[in-house]
């Protein structure tokens, strides 16, 4: 996957959150997503379980980027997401 194709998905996925569409927003995540709130200790198996999990819990939020490449975020995406 090249840097624009992860550049539109990222962007796809921020828009939707910032908008409150929870449908796109989650539609970037792998049904056996696992989302880790290392803070917290939580952790949170599935696409559905995710999404549930910020409908139960929104709150306003808006998601900002700088210079983002596949290699730069390959680590922090784990393979459960696009």
């Amino acid at each position: 996957m090249d840097d624009r194709t992860v550049r539109a998905a990222l962007e796809r996925h921020w828009d939707a959150s910032d908008a409150s569409d929870f449908k796109v927003e989650h539609e970037i995540y792998r049904e056996d997503a696992v989302l880790d709130y290392p803070q917290s200790g939580e952790r949170i198996r599935g696409r559905h379980n995710i999404q549930e999990s910020r409908f139960v819990q929104p709150n306003k939020k808006r998601l900002q980027s700088g210079e983002l490449s596949a290699a730069a975020i390959s680590g922090s995406l784990n393979s459960t997401c696009l």
